[in-house]
């Protein structure tokens, strides 16, 4: 059936200064939040927990999520131990062993899009990334941009489910300065990304995409937390998203 890949808006800014301290153990508290995610998370919910249950398995999870977060770089992109690792089987054997990694990479989604990530408004791109709908020319920033967007983070999203990639808008000022360079034979495609790019620039605010992600939970988080909803009435819409 293949893989349904999405593109979101992404406030940078406030996870390297918020949500990563917070996943880190070094500003904030992650105990409502992360019980609120053990609610959709867990097959049939906490229900059949005691509140002395409840809590032990919150404190484990919390300790947890903050032993890996403090494995990461400062980008939080590479993986101490991980990303050391070149064999493709060795490293799925390494995330089979880790204790906690599959609850830990679908609490990060989870966490990214109630705090950081807008999932609507998004732009759909279905079974392919960003770079297959373009035509980029070599040695371009724009050619090198999309290189290293699309190429997703395998601890994140090593089953092709979950956070792909981000970039700041850092990176998002670097694309808009060298949009000449962007064209696609998809007009309609070319015109939402181009509108996308002019929105996170403007705005401030980096991307993020995504593939198989749990939609049915993400898109109960409310949106334009990022953007006023106001601001989209004047720009071109017609190959976004919105929530219904």
């Amino acid at each position: 059936m293949g893989y349904w890949i999405t593109l979101h808006l992404f406030n940078d800014e406030a996870f390297y200064k918020r949500v990563v301290p917070t996943l880190c153990g070094h500003l904030g508290d992650l105990e409502s939040d992360y019980l609120d995610f053990l609610k959709s998370y867990l097959i049939g919910g906490i229900q059949r927990f005691s509140n002395e249950q409840v809590s032990k398995l919150l404190e484990q999870s919390i300790e947890r999520v903050i032993e890996i977060s403090n494995e990461f770089d400062g980008s939080f992109k590479r993986h101490n131990e991980f990303h050391k690792i070149e064999n493709y089987d060795e490293k799925n054997l390494f995330l089979s062993k880790y204790d906690g990694y599959d609850e830990y990479k679908r609490f990060f989604e989870y966490y990214i899009f109630k705090t950081c990530a807008d999932f609507f408004p998004h732009i759909p791109l279905g079974k392919r990334g960003i770079f297959s709908k373009l035509e980029l020319k070599p040695k371009t920033l724009s050619h090198s941009f999309m290189c290293e967007f699309d190429n997703y983070n395998d601890f994140f999203c090593s089953d092709m489910m979950g956070i792909m990639n981000w970039v700041t808008k850092e990176d998002v000022e670097l694309l808009y300065y060298d949009k000449e360079n962007l064209k696609s034979e998809y007009e309609e495609f070319l015109n939402t990304f181009l509108s996308f790019i002019d929105t996170a620039f403007e705005n401030k605010l980096g991307l993020i995409v995504g593939v198989d992600m749990k939609e049915d939970i993400l898109k109960l988080f409310p949106s334009n937390k990022l953007v006023e909803n106001s601001y989209w009435s004047n720009i071109n819409t017609s190959g976004l998203l919105f929530k219904i």
